[in-house]
């Protein structure tokens, strides 16, 4: 295994009592391989099932934090709607108090102008009545 440090089979644990120069063949040290190698195999699939946890772990971690800020994200935006709702209230409030000043003046307006053509559809009437009856007493001298 390239990088792994690999010096060769000198540096193999070697089973008790025999010479670390002498290679290792026999039956019986190569069934203490295999089991050395089992053991190794063993000992990964657990490093790989713990750092398998420590990733589910960490992404678990990343989803809470995630929930989080969005459940801080919606207050933010909750208060943000309130506040432009209440705007939005006030605006309209405004507009209503504007309208009903408007007519309110509009109707102030119309009554005197109202009243103004009435007084002068009078007059007028006053003054043609009263040119018909100079005119009938021109017309009937008594």
């Amino acid at each position: 295994m390239a990088g792994h440090g690999w010096a060769g089979p000198s540096s193999l644990a070697l089973p008790p009592g025999r010479a670390q120069a002498r290679l290792m063949t026999t039956p019986q040290d190569i069934t203490a391989l295999q089991a050395q190698i089992d053991d190794l195999r063993a000992q990964q699939v657990d490093l790989r099932k713990q750092l398998a946890r420590a990733q589910l772990d960490q992404w678990q971690a990343r989803v809470e934090n995630l929930e989080v800020q969005m459940h801080l994200e919606a207050k933010q935006a909750t208060d943000k709607a309130f506040a432009l709702m209440d705007q939005l209230r006030a605006k309209w409030a405004d507009a209503r108090r504007q309208f009903e000043d408007s007519i309110s003046t509009a109707s102030s307006v119309a009554d005197t102008v109202r009243t103004g053509l009435e007084k002068a559809c009078d007059d007028l009437r006053q003054a043609l009545v009263e040119s018909k009856d100079k005119l009938a007493a021109k017309n009937n001298p008594a």
